[in-house]
């Protein structure tokens, strides 16, 4: 994961997808400080005016309490419009423990970008959050999805990948876009899959492309 303890925001979380993760039914509905950071680095309680947006969702870690607690770590999550956490965010969200996962598994990187820093919101203890202008996700799994190999082995033709970009805003158009890898890298400036050379970042795979 990537976090910005300056703005108190996950701008990133890599994770794999794949059914051994969301087998189980351990639950937890409390959120926890992150071990790891000093509490004045994270945003602990809830966001004025925005929901808690995890970036690795809840549903996707039921296989021990441990794993299902992680995702309530307050360094896991970025303020967010509600209508976009729990609407077609959420679609996304069920279509990697859905149809996009695969028993060769499914590699997400799921996060938030700002164009700029001018909206901010304050949680119960005082604390100042930057508000993300928009969010992000780009995934990568092999096309026939069982393969059996690590994606890195894979030749391009046995890889798919695609992302999708949404500008978070009360008066925006909230629908997400799908886009290139590559397309996310320039809006961002991140670089991703970085250790499979033959991940085809330049296409958008039709295999997720969705209807909200």
């Amino acid at each position: 994961m990537c976090y910005d303890t300056q703005n108190r925001v996950a701008r990133w979380v890599a994770y794999p997808m794949h059914s051994y993760y969301t087998s189980g039914s351990e639950d937890s509905a409390t959120f926890y400080q992150d071990p790891s950071f000093t509490n004045s680095e994270q945003v602990t309680d809830t966001y004025n005016g925005y929901s808690r947006g995890h970036q690795l969702a809840k549903a996707q870690r039921t296989v021990t309490r441990m794993a299902r607690q992680q995702t309530n770590y307050y360094t896991n999550m970025t303020p967010q419009i509600q209508s976009l956490n729990g609407g077609k965010w959420n679609t996304l969200e069920n279509k990697e423990r859905g149809a996009w996962m695969c028993s060769d598994t499914l590699y997400v990187v799921s996060g938030c970008h700002f164009d700029n820093y001018n909206t901010t919101c304050t949680n119960d203890d005082g604390k100042t959050c930057a508000v993300p202008t928009h969010y992000f996700k780009v995934m990568l799994r092999t096309k026939a999805g069982n393969t059996g190999k690590r994606v890195h082995d894979c030749s391009a033709s046995e890889l798919i990948c695609a992302g999708y970009w949404v500008k978070h805003g009360e008066n925006a158009d909230v629908t997400p876009e799908l886009k290139s890898v590559s397309e996310i890298e320039q809006l961002t400036g991140f670089r991703f899959f970085v250790n499979v050379p033959n991940a085809p970042k330049s296409t958008k795979a039709t295999e997720f492309q969705v209807t909200f």
